[in-house]
This record gives C-alpha cells, sequence and structure tokens, in this order.
C-alpha cells in the first residue's frame, strides 16, 4: 500500500505517512495518486487524463528499486551545494520547447530570474532545438562526436534528398530547411533508461556498437541482486515492452 500512495518508507523509516498508514490512516491527497495509478483519473472536461499511469503499475512488483531521485542526488544537489559554497548563480541553456515545465517556468520567471530565491540565468530559453542545429550549421562549430553532424532532414521536410524546390527557381524566397543530427539527437547521463521504451532506435544498442565498455555495464551494475540486463528483461516480461540491448 505504501508503494500504492507514493510513500517512500525505504529512505524515511520514520515517514510519518508511512506512520499513519501502518495505523490504518490513508494521508491526503492519496485518492489522486491511486486514480492515477489505477488509470481512473478524469480532466476537468471528463475525459482520461493524460497523467493516468496503469501503464506502469506493474512495476509496483519489481525485484528491484525504482526511483526518480537519482537526477536529484547526482545532479541537482551537487549544483546547489556548490553555489552555496562559492555564492555564485547558474547561467542554464535550457529551453521552453523541451517540456511543459520548462514552458511554465520561462512565462513565469522570464530569461533572468534574478529576484527568485535561486537566482539563475536561462539566455536560451526562446530558443527551439532548429534555432542550435541552424547555428551550429551557419557557424560550422564543432560539437561532440556522439551527435554525428547537422544535417538537412530531407524526410521531414517531405521531400527527397537534393530535390529542387521553388526556390531554386526563384519563385519563393529560399526556405528554412529542418535539421538533425546523424548520431544521438540528445544526450543525458549515458546508463539513464529514462524513455527508452518510447525509442525507435535504442539507446542501448547505440552505445554498445560506441561504447562497448560502457555497455558491458549493464551485466555488472546491481540493483537488490538484479543486474541493469536482466531488469531490463523483466520490464519487457511483465510490462509488455521490448526495450532491446
Amino acid at each position: 500500500m505504501a508503494d500504492l500512495l507514493g510513500i517512500d518508507r525505504r529512505v524515511n523509516k520514520g515517514n510519518a505517512d508511512y506512520q499513519s498508514l501502518q495505523m490504518g490512516v490513508i494521508p491526503s491527497g492519496s485518492k489522486y495518486r491511486l486514480d492515477r495509478l489505477n488509470g481512473v483519473l478524469l480532466d476537468n472536461d471528463g475525459r482520461k487524463s493524460q497523467f493516468n499511469m496503469e501503464k506502469y503499475k506493474f512495476t509496483l512488483d519489481a525485484p528491484f528499486d525504482i526511483s526518480d531521485k537519482c537526477c536529484d542526488y547526482l545532479k541537482k544537489e551537487p549544483a546547489h551545494e556548490y553555489e552555496k559554497k562559492t555564492r555564485r548563480k547558474p547561467i542554464l541553456a535550457t529551453m521552453a520547447t523541451e517540456s511543459r515545465a520548462r514552458t511554465q517556468k520561462w512565462l513565469q520567471e522570464g530569461c533572468n530570474a534574478f529576484d527568485c530565491k535561486r537566482p539563475h540565468s536561462k539566455p536560451m530559453s526562446f530558443w527551439t532545438e532548429q534555432d542550435v542545429l541552424l547555428y551550429i550549421k551557419k557557424n560550422n562549430l564543432p560539437i561532440c562526436s556522439v551527435y554525428g553532424e547537422v544535417v538537412t532532414d530531407y524526410e521531414a521536410m517531405g521531400q527527397c534528398e537534393n530535390q529542387m524546390s521553388f526556390a531554386d527557381f526563384g519563385i519563393f524566397d529560399k526556405e528554412r530547411p529542418l535539421l538533425k543530427t546523424t548520431g544521438c539527437q540528445r544526450t543525458g547521463c549515458v546508463l539513464c533508461g529514462f524513455g527508452c521504451h518510447l525509442e525507435k532506435e535504442s539507446r542501448f544498442l547505440r552505445l554498445k556498437e560506441t561504447h562497448p565498455k560502457f555497455h558491458n555495464l549493464l551485466y555488472i551494475l546491481k540493483n537488490n541482486g538484479v543486474t541493469y540486463a536482466e531488469a531490463i528483461d523483466w520490464v519487457n516480461e511483465h510490462g509488455n515492452m521490448n526495450i532491446k540491448y
């Protein structure tokens, strides 16, 4: 029941909500969590909410620990500690188009948030990924090898490679091309599996080809005695997924 309600009883054994649950008291806000988990939460229009997550309910029975805390421990907390010690403030390259949360933050704070609890600057907030790729291509900037090269994405434009357009005859102005990278589109922590079940091309297979020593860690790293590779197999079997590695 604690897992169903999102109560972390592993990190903090004295968690007040967990103690209340042991006494038979269901904490406030739990109905929302349970409705999401069971896939019955409705939005304001009476339709099934996009935030339902019944698809992932099977992970409650996983023989390994699952958490969203890795970014806090490995990225956010060290950065915040550095800010406290040095009194320096961050300049971040996040973009509003990357997520709904970042869009909302940008609308609230703008590019420079100097008066908030954690002052920071995000000068690239109004940029898009296409802006970034175009800037790289126009200025012939070097980028990390895992991204490959920046090229025209003819498929996204609905064209064949080197297909002639009206712009070639001066009928319309030269249109701005859609661009892509030939390697990774986005990167993060090397072995992070967040969203890997949604990919058309497996990040793990790509890693096997480009960095085989890193890939081998899938068979070495363990969580409750379960290797990363075994965890993927378990998710595939019980979640009806097809994550390749």
